[in-house]
């Protein structure tokens, strides 16, 4: 076979009941009918799948990709919508990494590479007994997964975990794994090609294949998760923000879902975000006022001149490619805090360069808070949301613009919301 595997992991599918579950396949166009037989030829060829005789059923769609072929004709690829058996599938709870705590980690680190691991995924082999749940139905015929499929709703933790076990000893020192993403990164030349070479061995030893055309070596400026990473700084990725350049005006729920989720990407690099998004995150909310996960996608949407702007100004504050600086705990920490009457806003930063952005509306409740008690909540939001960075920093200083905000903090009698923002600024930071 061409793709290894690994033999001490296997991918199980826990589901709620024992009946199996089936559902009908979609018709797909016959244009793609080669590039699917193509596919399900190319997968029998590696092992990854087998002909089935499955009472469980998956539907196939067909998708565009980014790019073209050769001869002109668009990407595609071949994709199992497992839906239906992820609903009745018993959750992994695996813990997954926290991106901020990665790229922090990676500090002061001037070398860094890159390893894609070959259809990452596919090197995990399913469990015997979980085989036929993963059955899908094309025109040629049926047939099942022997390896881990894309689109099952623990694929990611069960690699991640895999991935840890086999890099645990290294990962925080110079390597860190997020599902099939893997960086390492060094201070010095001579002893990246030392950490890189380790990893590399490691990796083949744990039978990994590794995807040498994908991977970057000896990067001084790499993209990882979406960003890109150099020494002292982090950037957003020129290609992401094309994306979001070229994104028209939103005119249904789905394409709005679509644009705050790519600004909400890099919002950590949007001064005041909530604030500026509000005149298009109110259009997601329902009867109650709060954001629904349960409106159709296919909702028509009639941006205002309040949501046009916003998307302007957001594709416009991106445009200016902002970069954020790695935080230095040799330094002294400012956390500059701001409230409106809808949101709050805070930047933390170290000799004028911003290290984070953060912000959040308020719902309303909040938004009846007064001046002071807002300006209070602000910077108690601020420490709570970056105790990541700041927690036993012995070197902060608070910057707010409302004067009347010293009363609230030094008032004898204060109600029980300010005592209660007080106590835990002076029990975690005082």
């Amino acid at each position: 076979l061409d793709l290894p595997f690994r033999t001490d992991v296997k991918a199980e599918i826990r589901i709620t009941e024992d009946r199996p579950i089936w559902s009908k396949q979609y018709p797909y166009p016959m244009s793609v009918n080669r590039f699917v037989n193509e596919q399900i030829q190319n997968f029998l060829q590696k092992g990854i799948i087998r002909e089935s005789k499955s009472p469980y059923n998956s539907p196939v769609w067909v998708v565009p990709k980014k790019g073209m072929n050769d001869d002109g004709s668009p990407k595609l690829r071949l994709v199992i919508d497992f839906k239906k058996i992820n609903e009745k599938t018993i959750s992994d709870r695996y813990p997954m990494p926290n991106p901020e705590v990665i790229l922090t980690n990676l500090g002061k680190s001037k070398y860094f590479s890159t390893i894609d691991l070959e259809s990452g995924f596919y090197q995990i082999l399913m469990k015997e007994n979980d085989i036929e749940k993963t059955a899908f139905s094309v025109n040629n015929g049926k047939y099942e997964f022997l390896r881990m499929p894309f689109g099952l709703k623990n694929a990611p933790s069960i690699f991640q975990r895999a991935m840890d076990n086999v890099l645990r000893e290294y990962i925080g020192k110079f390597c860190h794994v997020y599902i099939d993403d893997v960086i390492i990164f060094s201070k010095s030349l001579k002893e990246h090609k030392k950490h890189l070479n380790l990893i590399i061995e490691i990796l083949r030893g744990a039978n990994m294949k590794i995807s040498s055309e994908k991977s970057k070596f000896y990067q001084e400026e790499v993209e990882f998760l979406g960003y890109i990473v150099a020494k002292d700084i982090i950037k957003t990725d020129p290609k992401k923000i094309e994306t979001i350049q070229n994104y028209p005006v939103p005119r249904t729920l789905r394409q709005l879902r679509g644009f705050l989720g790519l600004t909400g990407y890099y919002r950590k690099f949007i001064e005041n975000y909530a604030a500026i998004s509000k005149p298009l995150t109110k259009y997601l909310q329902g009867e109650n006022g709060k954001i629904s996960q349960y409106l159709s996608k296919k909702k028509i949407v009639d941006l205002d001149q309040s949501g046009i702007t916003a998307c302007e100004r957001l594709k416009n504050l991106l445009s200016q490619q902002v970069q954020l600086t790695q935080p230095n705990y040799n330094m002294k920490f400012v956390l500059t805090t701001d409230a409106s009457n809808v949101a709050l806003g805070a930047v933390l930063s170290q000799e004028g360069k911003p290290i984070i952005f953060i912000s959040k509306t308020l719902n309303s409740t909040e938004m009846n808070y007064a001046t002071n008690e807002k300006e209070l909540f602000a910077i108690v939001c601020a420490l709570k949301t970056l105790r990541n960075y700041l927690y036993g920093v012995s070197d902060l200083e608070i910057h707010t613009d409302h004067q009347p905000l010293s009363f609230a903090v030094s008032e004898r009698n204060p109600n029980i919301k300010i005592k209660r923002w007080r106590s835990f600024i002076e029990e975690n930071y005082l």
